[in-house]
């Protein structure tokens, strides 16, 4: 796990290494608090699907843990979903970065995880569970912590679900389940900014406008969402092979924008500090208490979500190899996932 780690933080760090500093002309808060909105609703589409990964196995229903031999399994997944890239590029100029990767089917959002599932008693159900973290900074890998770039990545994602059995044919091979699964998803990239920003807003005493400007910032991206999710699944065993297909219709709630540790001034004329205070949390800035600490804006979005999902397992003994393709109806992002698991 620590090398999946790794190879996934790696990837964090490619991407903010491939980000240049950026010189044009000083944008305004106005500016900002727009981009910040589209990156919450993008990411809001995107967070819920992301948190779909894991516990997708090939077979409708396991059996019941009582059963001869005992139905359970455990095993890994890893694999990503992908975000449409745009509000986060702008946003991410916004904050002195250009990022001239082009992802034409999105930005990668990897994850890894632990999986373990049992077979119920008496009805004929199965409950899975399902845990992926990773908390990795560029100091871990060697070749990179030389370069004096502070920079991070987070993820954390767990969850369960319970799937109830409605057809299981032994003669003409078929299975049908129906479900349930809640899942937290929390995560985010961060990293150091060589270079002081500025914005600008209006003075709410009058007069000129006012720039807020921060020294050599510290930024980070940041998203969580709890997912409830209702599914339905359904499996077509064939001597080593399982094809399945599902489709999960979700309810989330998510929460995406920034933070920015920094010490912040105010300048450009004379003003109230509480008057300005009021001011940048009525243009979006969500936590501006302190100046000495910095500033985040973080939005709630919550909303509906459909996804379908279909792939096949190759049963090798007791073991599987799980290959799945996602569909996010969303948004039209697509995601993949590759998993292997103990399975009797």
């Amino acid at each position: 796990m620590k090398k999946i780690g790794k190879i996934l933080c790696l990837f964090a760090v490619i991407f903010l290494l491939a980000a240049n500093p950026v010189f044009s002309q000083m944008p305004s808060i106005s500016d900002l608090t727009s981009l910040v909105d589209d990156f919450s609703e993008t990411m809001a589409r995107s967070l819920p699907f992301n948190s779909t990964m894991g516990l997708n196995w090939s077979d409708a229903y396991i059996g019941s843990i009582l059963g001869f031999p005992p139905h359970f399994g455990v095993g890994v997944t890893f694999g990503a979903t992908f975000a449409p890239i745009a509000s986060l590029s702008e946003l991410a100029e916004m904050f002195g970065f250009n990022i001239p990767i082009d992802f034409s089917v999105g930005l990668p959002m990897p994850g890894y995880l632990v999986e373990a599932r049992v077979g119920g008693i008496i009805l004929p159900f199965d409950v899975g569970v399902k845990f992926g973290y990773l908390d990795f900074h560029t100091d871990s890998i060697p070749f990179v912590s030389g370069l004096g770039l502070n920079s991070g990545m987070k993820y954390l994602l767990y969850g369960a679900d319970i799937r109830y059995s409605l057809v299981d044919l032994k003669i003409l091979p078929f299975k049908l389940s129906v479900g349930a699964s809640l899942n937290r998803l929390e995560g985010g990239i961060s990293t150091s900014i060589p270079i002081g920003l500025e914005y600008s807003f209006t003075n709410p005493s009058g007069g000129s406008d006012l720039r807020l400007k921060m020294a050599n910032p510290n930024l980070a991206f940041i998203w969580d969402t709890t997912c409830f999710e209702l599914k339905a699944h359904a499996s077509f065993p064939v001597f080593i092979i399982t094809p399945y297909v599902g489709a999960g219709v979700s309810w989330a709630w998510s929460r995406a924008g920034y933070k920015v540790n920094t010490s912040v001034t105010i300048e450009g004329g004379t003003y109230d500090s509480e008057d300005v205070k009021a001011e940048l949390r009525r243009l979006g800035i969500t936590q501006i208490d302190d100046f000495e600490r910095g500033l985040e804006s973080i939005k709630e979005v919550n909303g509906f979500n459909m996804r379908l999902y279909g792939g096949c397992s190759f049963n090798l003994a007791m073991f599987k190899l799980d290959l799945t393709g996602m569909f996010n109806v969303m948004d039209q992002a697509l995601g993949f996932t590759l998993g292997i698991r103990f399975q009797l």
